[in-house]
């Protein structure tokens, strides 16, 4: 038992981050993966955020991206949109996020970014979600 633990805290500790685990439920299949670079749109009002996108869902899913930054003293943050058509294979798609207007800018560096993705088919709904940290560039 003790070396199952130990490899087990080995695996955590040293491979890489894995992308979210799917959703998959009723025939409904839902993942988002953030990916990187993260780019920086008009001096920081907006980051553009790519993503792959797999889904089957009946029409199309909406995504919903959060991107939250430390600038300085304070926090950049804002949030994007977007409807995707379900083809059933990957599909890079960019999200657009625009800085909050009563914060701050992004800027080049780091940043925490959060990407969810919904839909249904005609029985069931569902969501996936993907959280990473993520660098930020002109």
């Amino acid at each position: 038992v003790a070396v199952a633990v130990l490899t087990g805290l080995t695996l955590a500790l040293f491979s890489t981050s894995a992308p979210a685990v799917a959703f998959f439920s009723g025939g409904l299949f839902l993942e988002v993966e953030i990916e990187e670079p993260a780019t920086l749109v008009a001096r920081g009002a907006a980051v553009d955020v790519p993503l792959e996108i797999t889904c089957n869902a009946t029409g199309t899913v909406s995504v919903f991206v959060t991107v939250t930054q430390r600038v300085g003293g304070g926090i950049a943050s804002g949030t994007g949109f977007a409807e995707v058509a379900c083809s059933g294979a990957g599909q890079r798609v960019i999200v657009r996020v625009n800085a909050s207007p009563s914060g701050r800018a992004f800027r080049q560096g780091t940043a925490v970014i959060e990407a969810e993705v919904f839909g249904c088919r005609p029985t069931v709904c569902g969501s996936e979600t993907d959280t990473e940290t993520v660098t930020l560039e002109r």
